[in-house]
């Protein structure tokens, strides 16, 4: 497993649930796991921020300290389990309709967006 991927569950998934998705993602049921992201994934509520629909998505995560690229975990299967430029990203995730966790900043910041656009999440850790 790529340790982004672990650090993004680690930090933005219930605690509950995280070894199982760990688990899932390292094995052979993956896309079965993927397929959760249409549905918002088990994200720990505690750090999340809804996105509304006409903001900007790679203004807001740049202004929060976004790097150039990022991590993506996907039920678009074009794009998951690659680090790409942050704008592409975005773009694929937009135009690709499905569930998708962008992996910002280890740990402190994600993006998430539910399948059709339904759910924009901010994830951001503070400490």
């Amino acid at each position: 497993m790529n340790p982004l991927e672990e650090q993004i569950v680690r930090s933005f998934i219930e605690p509950n649930k995280r070894d199982r998705y760990l688990n899932l993602l390292a094995g052979r049921n993956r896309g079965k796991l993927l397929d959760k992201l249409n549905g918002s994934w088990d994200l720990d509520r505690r750090w999340t921020t809804p996105i509304k629909s006409q903001q900007d998505v790679v203004a807001l995560l740049r202004s929060k300290g976004a790097p150039n690229k990022c991590y993506v975990i996907s039920d678009i299967p074009e794009i998951d389990g690659q680090e790409l430029p942050l704008e592409e990203a975005i773009q694929a995730t937009e135009e690709g309709e499905w569930g998708t966790i962008l992996g910002c900043i280890p740990g402190r910041l994600a993006y998430y967006r539910g399948e059709y656009g339904n759910e924009r999440l901010l994830l951001e850790r503070t400490f």
